[in-house]
């Protein structure tokens, strides 16, 4: 029988650690009742799978994209229950927490001399996979029936693969296993972007390393070709394709709307100035000077209590564009005096793309405004987790949102639905709080811009400086793609959206955590890289001939 050595039971803490996390995770996650969450959005995702299964065309709501909605429908066809999103999607919470952590072994070994003892570096993986799991609004997004379920897993997916896609590639040269990961990683920035468009702006930022693969020698033209050719083309078979298809004219709509409503503020500007200047528009100067006064009147009214300022943005876009119980929305009112949808959309168009071009200066200080609201000194919203769950009030709120649509009880599995949902409205049962997570949470979040200058001067100094880049190799330019995520995400929403939307940072959350905890990783190893230093410099003095 081998001898139980100290150094054996060392060994055996990450693994345990990573035992007792992922146990508890399970248990926290699989104690609850199964019976997912509804929100007021969630006809925009369950309405196409639901009219599938109900007989009716599979087709988009709301101008939302197939994938998610085709999910939903797969699960409920397979299995006549609602309880198995919920199931399905926590699998996929406690996988997300499992790729954080092989995330981390990958970045670990894209550094070339590590200080930090390799025991202490797993633990640390272990817990940022801990810290990720026990966040309450992790746990929340889990159980609602809306894409940012699913969405941290095909991201950290997608980290993974580009990680090992860079060690193949550029480390360890073997050409087979960098081609799956590219096609891969390359795959699932298209399928990550369909499951939330604002992560579209990360595509190209994301495929950096095969990019960079492709104008680098020592790879054939077929080969480069073979790289980007295949997912490319099972994106398009797979993903694009369907999805043009089931786009309706509803989408474009939707998407009309929304931008129009998000930059009311300079599109109303702008069409003062056209007034002013009696600009050749396509609308009577009678029709714009209405238009003017009414959007004028809504935009105040939205900076009032009931219309729930949006500080970065200035006023409520959601005023103007679904009202309140008490008065119509602005964009309603508007379709009566256009005289139908298409002409409201084709108006929206229309002075969205005028005002881009006529106001660049206030377009660009809008921008501006939404970075500040991510990028902050002191607070960043990826982190703003919930402190406790009281599932009373999650299904409380499901059930109001699910009384919306009638249609729900004519499919017997919805029926169920609403029926638990009501039954669980008096739960006792509550989620959290984890304490030791809101802490370190806290800690990142008064943190994280401090962090993202340190990812970027750490990637200059190893980009100038040979020493530093012979210890951190090729580890800090890859922590800057990673915060590149955050980046890409964060300017998408800034030009088409607003950040004041709280949701639009949260599902920020598994792309903010780790480049946050590789950031304190490498502070730690500069830390000890300096002492090292200072110690072979006192080293020096004291054995110079002066000192002697």
């Amino acid at each position: 029988m081998p001898k139980l050595r100290p150094s054996r039971c060392l060994d055996a803490l990450p693994p345990l650690a990573l035992v007792l996390i992922f146990g508890w995770a399970t248990w926290e996650r699989f104690r609850l009742p199964l019976t997912p969450f509804a929100n007021p959005d969630v006809w925009a995702y369950l309405g196409p799978g639901l009219d599938a299964l109900l007989g009716e065309p599979f087709r988009e709501w709301f101008g939302q994209c197939f994938l998610y909605p085709w999910f939903l429908y797969v699960l409920l066809k397979a299995s006549g229950t609602f309880k198995c999103i919920t199931l399905v999607q926590s699998l996929l919470g406690l996988g997300t927490g499992a790729l954080m952590f092989c995330c981390w072994m990958e970045l670990g070994r894209l550094m070339p001399a590590s200080r930090l003892p390799r025991l202490t570096f797993k633990l640390l993986g272990a817990g940022l996979a801990g810290v990720y799991l026990f966040s309450t609004a992790t746990i929340q997004f889990e159980r609602t029936l809306n894409p940012e379920a699913v969405f941290p897993f095909v991201v950290v997916l997608q980290v993974y693969c580009n990680l090992r896609f860079i060690r193949s590639r550029f480390i360890d040269g073997q050409p087979g296993r960098a081609l799956l990961s590219g096609w891969s990683a390359l795959f699932l920035s298209v399928a990550a972007s369909l499951l939330k468009p604002s992560f579209l702006g990360v595509v190209v930022l994301a495929n950096l390393p095969i990019i960079i693969a492709l104008f680098r020698p020592g790879q054939s033209a077929w080969g480069k070709l073979l790289l980007v050719a295949v997912p490319v083309l099972g994106a398009v078979l797979l993903l694009v394709w369907p999805e043009y298809k089931l786009r309706q004219a509803a989408g474009s709509l939707y998407l009309a709307r929304s931008l129009f409503s998000v930059h009311a503020d300079l599109i109303n500007d702008q069409i003062a100035e056209d007034l002013a200047r009696h600009a050749p528009v396509p609308y009577s100067p009678e029709l714009l000077a209405a238009i003017h006064a009414d959007l004028t009147e809504a935009l105040r009214e939205s900076r009032g209590e009931v219309g729930k300022y949006w500080y970065a943005l200035g006023f409520n876009a959601d005023y103007l564009r679904f009202g309140n119980a008490g008065k119509p929305s602005f964009l309603r009112e508007l379709t009566v005096r256009l005289g139908g949808d298409e002409q409201t959309g084709n108006f929206c168009r229309y002075y969205y793309w005028r005002t881009v071009r006529g106001q660049p200066a206030g377009m660009a200080a809008k921008v501006a405004r939404q970075f500040t609201v991510f990028y902050r000194i002191g607070r960043c919203p990826a982190y703003v987790t919930n402190k406790r769950i009281d599932l009373s009030k999650e299904y409380r709120r499901s059930s109001e949102s699910l009384a919306l649509q009638q249609k729900l009880l004519r499919y017997p599995p919805g029926a169920a639905l609403v029926a638990h949902t009501e039954a669980l409205s008096d739960s006792a049962l509550r989620v959290g709080p984890y304490r030791l997570t809101a802490r370190i949470n806290q800690f990142l979040s008064e943190t994280h811009l401090f962090w993202c200058v340190w990812a970027v001067l750490l990637a200059v100094c190893a980009w100038r400086i040979q020493p530093i880049r012979a210890v951190f190799g090729i580890a800090a330019p890859v922590l800057l793609l990673i915060y590149m995520y955050n980046f890409g995400t964060v300017l998408t929403l800034a030009i088409g959206h607003s950040l004041d939307v709280t949701r639009y940072s949260q599902y920020q959350f598994a792309y903010t955590l780790l480049p946050d905890f590789v950031s304190v990783w490498l502070a730690v190893e500069a830390l000890m890289l300096f002492r090292s230093f200072l110690r072979s410099r006192q080293k020096l003095t004291d054995s110079s001939p002066v000192a002697g």
